[in-house]
């Protein structure tokens, strides 16, 4: 009975694993206002919405990191997303990026499934990360649907 414990227990860490990184975010660099949500302000603290922005573009970037250790060990862990913003934002007029989502994919299918050797903490995990949004920039006066929205 002691034995059949033991393997149940091992068998299930064994087979579990833990593989997987850890991954922060960050645009410390860059020049335009960046909003997990449909609405932004500018410089002076105005908020504008959808009815006032129009998407100019779309913003991708992506990375994949690997971890160590069962994620502990992270090298360049840090996925700095200013340099697109900048370069991106700046290719097609815009003002800011509304909408930012960040997601992870199962890319790393090659490495994440020898759940035979998850267990280990040599083996690396992967995690791809992409990061999308919408470029905008804001209406001007003269734009037909802002006309449209004008009281008569």
């Amino acid at each position: 009975m002691k034995w059949f414990l033991v393997a149940l227990v091992g068998g299930t860490v064994f087979a579990t694993g833990c593989a997987g990184a850890h991954v922060e975010i960050t645009a410390r660099q860059s020049r335009y206002a960046i909003s997990m949500s449909p609405v932004v302000r500018d410089s002076a603290g105005r908020l504008y919405d959808r009815h006032s922005l129009e998407v100019v573009g779309a913003l991708h970037t992506d990375r994949t990191r690997l971890g160590f250790v069962y994620s502990a060990f992270t090298p360049l862990s840090t996925f700095d997303i200013s340099d697109a913003v900048n370069t991106q934002v700046a290719a097609v007029a815009g003002e800011a990026v509304v909408d930012l989502r960040v997601s992870t994919s199962d890319g790393c299918d090659v490495l994440n499934n020898f759940f035979l050797f998850n267990f280990l903490p040599i083996w690396p995990g992967c995690v791809p990360v992409t990061v999308t949004g919408d470029i905008v920039r804001r209406r001007t006066p003269n734009d037909a649907s802002s006309r449209m929205r004008e009281p008569q």
